[in-house]
C-alpha cells in the first residue's frame, strides 16, 4: 500500500512537471510576441522621429520664407516711400515749370528721367510681387504634401493600433485559459489525494 502511494505521488509530480513545462513554454511564446510588438513600436517611433525632422525642416523653411517676405516687404515699403518722394518731386518740378519757362528744356528732361525711374520702380514692384506669389505657392504645395504624409501615417497608426489591441486580448485570453486549466487539474488531484491539499495548507 505504501509502495503504491509512492508511485502515485511520483506520477503526480511528473504531471505537475509536465504542466509547468507547458506553462513555461507558453510564457516564452508570449515573451517572444511581446518582443516583436516592442520592435514594431520602435519602428513606429523611428518613423515619428523622421516626421519630426521633416517638420523641423519645414518650419525652418517657413521661417526663412517669412524672413524673406519681411525683407521684401521692407524693400517694397522703401520703394513706395521713394516713389512718393519722386511723385512729390515731380509735382514740385511741374510747379517750377509753370514759373520758369526759361528752364523748360531742363524740366522736360527731368520729367523724362523721373518717368523712366517710375517705370523701373513699377517693374521692380511687379517682379517682387510675382516672386512672393511663387514662394507662397511653393510653400502651400509643401504644406499640402506634408499634411498628406501625416494623414497617411495617422491612418496606418489607427490600423496598427487595432492589430495590437487584438493581439493583447488574444495573449491575455490564452494566459487566463492556461491558469484556469491548471487550477482545475490541481483541484481534481486534491480531490483524489486529500493529503496533498493538507500539505499545501
Amino acid at each position: 500500500m505504501c509502495l503504491n502511494r509512492t508511485m502515485t505521488n511520483e506520477e503526480l509530480s511528473q504531471q505537475i512537471a509536465a504542466l509547468t513545462a507547458t506553462v513555461t513554454e507558453k510564457f516564452n511564446e508570449i515573451d517572444k510576441r511581446f518582443e516583436q510588438i516592442d520592435k514594431h513600436l520602435e519602428q513606429i517611433d523611428t518613423r515619428f522621429e523622421g516626421i519630426d525632422g521633416r517638420l523641423d525642416k519645414l518650419q525652418a523653411g517657413q521661417d526663412d520664407l517669412a524672413t524673406k517676405y519681411d525683407n521684401l516687404k521692407a524693400g517694397q515699403d522703401n520703394l513706395v516711400a521713394k516713389h512718393a518722394d519722386l511723385q512729390v518731386g515731380l509735382d514740385d518740378l511741374r510747379t517750377k515749370y509753370g514759373e520758369m519757362n526759361e528752364k523748360q528744356g531742363y524740366i522736360v528732361n527731368a520729367q523724362q528721367t523721373i518717368a523712366k525711374t517710375q517705370d523701373e520702380l513699377q517693374r521692380a514692384l511687379e517682379e517682387h510681387g510675382a516672386k512672393l506669389e511663387e514662394d507662397f505657392t511653393d510653400m502651400k504645395a509643401t504644406q499640402a504634401s506634408i499634411q498628406h504624409d501625416i494623414s497617411r501615417i495617422n491612418r496606418k497608426m489607427i490600423i496598427e493600433a487595432g492589430v495590437r489591441d487584438t493581439m493583447h486580448e488574444s495573449v491575455f485570453s490564452t494566459q487566463d485559459s492556461h491558469y484556469r486549466e491548471l487550477d482545475r487539474r490541481l483541484r481534481v488531484l486534491e480531490a483524489h489525494f486529500p493529503e496533498l491539499g493538507q500539505q499545501g495548507a
